[in-house]
C-alpha cells in the first residue's frame, strides 16, 4: 500500500513539474474594463480592486501612452488620465510584431493577467485583442 502511495506521489510531482503554464492568449477574459476605470478602482480601494482583478485574466481598453521594445521584452504603457499612475502591459515575445504596429495615441484592447499595482497597474502575458 505504501509503495502505491509513493508511486502516485511521484507521478503527481512529475506531472506538476512538467506542466506548462497556461497560455493567456487562449484564456477567456473574466473582466473587461477601461484603463481609467482600472486605475480609479485601485485608487479608491486597493484591497477591493486587488480582490477583483489580481490573478485574473482581464481585457483593458485604452489609449497607448508609450511603447518600449527591447531585446528581451516588449512593453506598452496605457494612458489613464492620472499623471502619477498608468498601466504597464508586458507582452509575450511572439506578440512583438503586433505591438510594433501600435502608435502612441492609438486605441488598443489588451488582454493579460493582472498582477496588482505598484506605481502602475501591472498586466503580464499580454496580447493584443483583435
Amino acid at each position: 500500500m505504501a509503495m502505491v502511495l509513493v508511486l502516485v506521489a511521484i507521478s503527481f510531482g512529475l506531472y506538476l513539474y512538467t506542466k506548462k503554464p497556461p497560455d493567456i492568449r487562449k484564456s477567456i477574459s473574466e473582466i473587461e474594463v477601461e484603463a481609467a476605470t482600472l486605475i480609479k478602482d485601485f485608487e479608491i480601494n486597493d484591497q477591493l480592486a486587488t480582490n477583483k482583478y489580481v490573478d485574473k485574466v482581464i481585457t483593458v481598453i485604452g489609449r497607448v501612452a508609450d511603447i518600449k521594445m527591447e531585446d528581451v521584452s516588449t512593453t506598452v504603457f496605457l494612458e489613464t488620465g492620472d499623471p502619477m499612475s498608468g498601466i504597464t502591459c508586458s507582452f509575450y515575445d511572439s506578440e512583438a510584431l503586433k505591438v510594433k504596429d501600435l502608435q502612441p495615441g492609438s486605441m488598443v484592447v489588451i488582454k493579460g493577467i493582472c498582477t496588482g499595482k505598484l506605481a502602475d497597474v501591472i498586466l503580464n502575458k499580454c496580447s493584443i485583442v483583435q
